[in-house]
Order: structure tokens, then C-alpha cells, then sequence
């Protein structure tokens, strides 16, 4: 809504408001002036007050509902207003820290060098939908023969994809090279390891081992990466492994991210005869977010963006970047099935040659 709007703009509005103060004389000598007479008149306090407001809303609801008598006739509908407007603002916090996170990633990119991986990626802003999950420094480990090699490099997750980068370039330490592409539905993680590394110097619960796949013909790219305290790597571990979709326990439902939806089309035209259905027509593309084993689904139309439920009999996949990695994945899966065995002996013969 408009209040979450304006809340995502709050932190870039005092930055425009400071940087019309610096680059105006005029316009920061009126404020002065304005400010002076009135200090209630302070345009950066002004811009911001809206947004405090709305936090400070949820502490009066709930102090007015501490008031409330138990039979009061109004007690419902004043904890629905509460629960709505504490809704509000974790939307607004939401949305603010999102538009945070898009600067951040705007002035990241002026620092990096695409040209490595101009073929799947040019920029991180490109997608409205792209935000960062984690980013941060870590140790590749790298083997060349029975010598063991360390260097630094930088690893992001985004929504959609991971991204490896290294300072390569000497005249310009600060830029990154980014080296690596890897959609997210392609990326697997794990922290099994020869029993030999804990009898050698690297500490085998600072160390996780990373597979990258570009494309479908692409190799492998297989890292072995170290982090300062076990905590990083269990809240790498964590994000990484996060696949969809997620399946409740008893299997009644399929939940997937943003990121990696199913799409399908409907074959027959679907009425709506519940406030929550989403009325189909013949042709319609849907992105299925939730997928229930009694045949219903919840998705998002994508000619309008309106959400609801269907039934997925009424629906035929089409493809999509879900349907084409999830095969992909199943053709890996069966790679790794016949080399895993193979590689692990591998892995513990260099181990035990790593002085």
C-alpha cells in the first residue's frame, strides 16, 4: 500500500534532502531560515514522521486494548484492528528494508566486473525481484595435485542466484571480478567430508563444499569453501540448502519461493464462485505458489497479477526456468550418483597428502 511505499523511500529521502543542502546554498540557507523561526518546521523531522507515527499505532492499539473491558461489545473488532495495523508496519519495515538492500546492490555493482559472466548475468538490479540473502568474504580452498592453496573471495546469494567474485584486478583492488554464475535452483551444498581433514590443520566444521552449475553443458564448478566460525557456516549451510518446493510432512502440500515457480495454462475456463477463487479464462498463465494433493492450487495470474486458488486439473504446465532446472537437476542427481563414490575415495587421497 501508499504507506509502505513511502517507507521504503524514507532513508533515500533524508539522503536527497542532505545532498540538496549540499549542493544548494539557497535551499539550505531558506531552511535555515524556515528552522529558525519554527523548529517544528524541520523538513527532515517532517518526512520521516509519517513513518513513526504509523510504528507508535500498534503501542496505542495494545494499550487500548489492555483498557477494554472482556465483554466489551467493540473487544473484536479491536484486536482485528491491531492485528492490522502491526501488519502495517512489518510491511513498512519490510519494504524499507528491501529498498535498503537495492541501493546497496546498486552501488555493489558499480564495483564489479560482469564481462566473466556477461552471458548469464550484466548487473544485480536488473530484476525487480532480485535482493540479496547473504553475502560475505570466505576461503576457497584450492588443490592443485597434493598442494593445498587458500584465497579470498567473495560469495553472494541472491533471491534468484549465487555469484562468486575475487579481487583480480591489481590496479584496482576494490573492484571485484565476478567468475562464477549459478542459478539458485542449480546450486547444491554439503558438509560430509573424509574422515582424514579433521587430522589436518583445516578444522573440518569451518568447511563446506559448494556446487555451481551454469548451464545444462557446463562442468561442475565444485568449491570447497572455509568460513572464520562454524556459526557462518551453518548460516550459509542453512540459506544454501534451501530448495523448493517445501513439503509440509504430510505431503498435502507443495510450497515454492518466489523464485522458483511452476507455470501453468488453462485448458478450461475456471468460474469463481468464492471470494478467494481466481476466475480463469481459456489461454491464462498462472505461477503456482501453494499445491494442495486434493487437486487445488494458489497462485498468481500473470496478465494481472491477481492471486487465488484453482484447480490444477482445470491447468497444464508449460515451461518455465522451474520446469527446465528441475530437470536438470534430476540428470545431475544421477551424475553425482555414479561419482560420488568415486570422488569422496578421491577427496581422502589428497587429504591425507595435504600437509
Amino acid at each position: 500500500g501508499i504507506n509502505a511505499e513511502y517507507g521504503a523511500h524514507t532513508s533515500e529521502q533524508q539522503e536527497i534532502l542532505k545532498r540538496m543542502c549540499a549542493e544548494n546554498e539557497g535551499f539550505q540557507r531558506f531552511l535555515q531560515m524556515t528552522e529558525s523561526a519554527d523548529m517544528s518546521k524541520n523538513l527532515g523531522s517532517l518526512l520521516i514522521q509519517p513513518m513513526q507515527r504509523i510504528c507508535r499505532m500498534p503501542l496505542l492499539m495494545t494499550a487500548v486494548l489492555k483498557e477494554t473491558e472482556p465483554d466489551s461489545p467493540d473487544l473484536e473488532a479491536l484486536r482485528a484492528v491491531h492485528k492490522d495495523v502491526c501488519a502495517l508496519v512489518d510491511s513498512c519495515n519490510e519494504e524499507a528494508r528491501k529498498a535498503d538492500t537495492r541501493r546497496h546492490m546498486a552501488e555493489l555493482e558499480k564495483r564489479c566486473d560482469f564481462s566473466k559472466i556477461k552471458s548469464s548475468m550484466t548487473n544485480f538490479t536488473g530484476k525487480p525481484d532480485r535482493l540479496i540473502v547473504k553475502d560475505g568474504q570466505v576461503i576457497k580452498l584450492n588443490w592443485k595435485g597434493s598442494k593445498l592453496s587458500a584465497s579470498k573471495i567473495h560469495l553472494w546469494l541472491f533471491t534468484d542466484c549465487a555469484v562468486i567474485g575475487a579481487a583480480l584486478n591489481p590496479k584496482n583492488p576494490e573492484e571485484i571480478t565476478l567468475t562464477e554464475h549459478c542459478p539458485r535452483q542449480l546450486i547444491t551444498v554439503t558438509n560430509s567430508f573424509a574422515e582424514s581433514l579433521s587430522k589436518k590443520k583445516i578444522k573440518k566444521e569451518l568447511v563446506f563444499h559448494l556446487s555451481m552449475t551454469t548451464n545444462p553443458s557446463a562442468t561442475r564448478g565444485k568449491h570447497w569453501i572455509q568460513c572464520e566460525e562454524k556459526k557462518e557456516v551453518d548460516a550459509w549451510m542453512e540459506v544454501l540448502k534451501k530448495k523448493t518446493p517445501k513439503v509440509e510432512e504430510d505431503d498435502s502440500e507443495k510450497i515454492y519461493e518466489s523464485w522458483d515457480t511452476p507455470r501453468f495454462v488453462a485448458l478450461f475456463a475456471h468460474e469463481k464462485k468464492h471470494e478467494d477463487d481466481l476466475e480463469l479464462e481459456v489461454g491464462d498463465v498462472c505461477q503456482i505458489i501453494r499445491k494442495y494433493t486434493d487437486g487445488w492450487c494458489y497462485g498468481i495470474r500473470e496478465k494481472d497479477e491477481e492471486k487465488g486458488w484453482f484447480p490444477i486439473t482445470f491447468m497444464e504446465e508449460i515451461e518455465s526456468d522451474h520446469m527446465k532446472f528441475r530437470e536438470q537437476m534430476k540428470k545431475l542427481a544421477v551424475i553425482d550418483q555414479i561419482t560420488n563414490s568415486a570422488t569422496s575415495s578421491g577427496m581422502a587421497d589428497i587429504f591425507s597428502k595435504v600437509e
